[in-house]
């Protein structure tokens, strides 16, 4: 069994955001992964949500729904 780290950035997410959605942004710092390292504020921001005790699921996935759909307008479409 081994240990499973995730590196995960901006780019990233905002990329997986617009192709497959907020669950599979939620899925990727969740599933099989026993640690997450970031690289940005926005990767960063997420898994700060994700791992507050104050929200609930739903407050969690508009936050971060919201976050990503602001980030990803700033970047742009290519």
């Amino acid at each position: 069994m081994g240990f499973h780290k995730r590196y995960i950035n901006d780019s990233q997410v905002i990329e997986l955001y617009r192709s497959k959605g907020n669950q599979a942004v939620i899925d990727l710092y969740t599933k099989r992964v026993d640690a997450v390292i970031t690289s940005g504020d926005l990767s960063e921001h997420i898994l700060e949500i994700l791992e507050t005790g104050l929200l609930t699921n739903d407050d969690k996935w508009n936050k971060i729904s919201e976050l990503i759909s602001e980030a990803s307008i700033k970047k742009g479409f290519s």
